[in-house]
């Protein structure tokens, strides 16, 4: 079973358990009432969402069942929480999930630029971070004008980058 991040907790909420969530995930209905996969490191804990309230577009407030007071709630920042990818509803190459670009090669000319390693979330906007055969990397960011086409049946990303950003 194949498990999908869709955020981090990076704080609490009030008294009663309830944890901030960092996350771009917009469909939170699909992930009401069932077991989630939080995991920092290797420690690795399974609770049930019980609720999601949206702040914003990047942030959400998540009730657990397992979780009522704000100690425990304290002890679950940093966590990761994964949910299986067939909760998950479909999505095309214009509105994808960015775990799914994890890995893929990038390519700007026919030239393989390297494979992506990580996402950076920025207040402005999110950055594909590069990594080249010598272990440098270049920074990408997703905005429309600097990336062309997103393959993921070949696993290939055509990118246009501006000059210096290979240096």
């Amino acid at each position: 079973m194949e498990l999908v991040n869709i955020g981090t907790i990076t704080g609490t909420h009030h008294l009663n358990g309830a944890v901030k969530v960092t996350s771009i995930f917009q469909d939170t209905d699909v992930i009401i009432s069932e077991k989630v996969l939080l995991e920092k490191n290797n420690d690795k804990k399974l609770c049930t969402v019980k609720s999601v309230k949206r702040i914003n577009n990047k942030k959400h407030i998540v009730e657990f069942f397992e979780i009522s007071n704000i100690n425990d709630a304290k002890s679950l920042n940093g966590y990761q929480v994964k949910i299986r990818r067939d909760l998950l509803p479909e999505k095309t190459e214009e509105d994808f999930y960015y775990n799914d670009l994890l890995g893929m090669k990038v390519f700007e000319n026919e030239e393989h630029l390297g494979d992506i390693l990580d996402i950076m979330e920025t207040a402005a906007h999110d950055i594909l971070v590069v990594v080249n055969g010598d272990g440098r990397e270049i920074l990408i960011p997703m905005v429309d004008i600097k990336k062309k086409k997103i393959d993921f049946e070949t696993g290939k990303i055509e990118v246009e980058l501006i000059e210096g950003m290979k240096e």
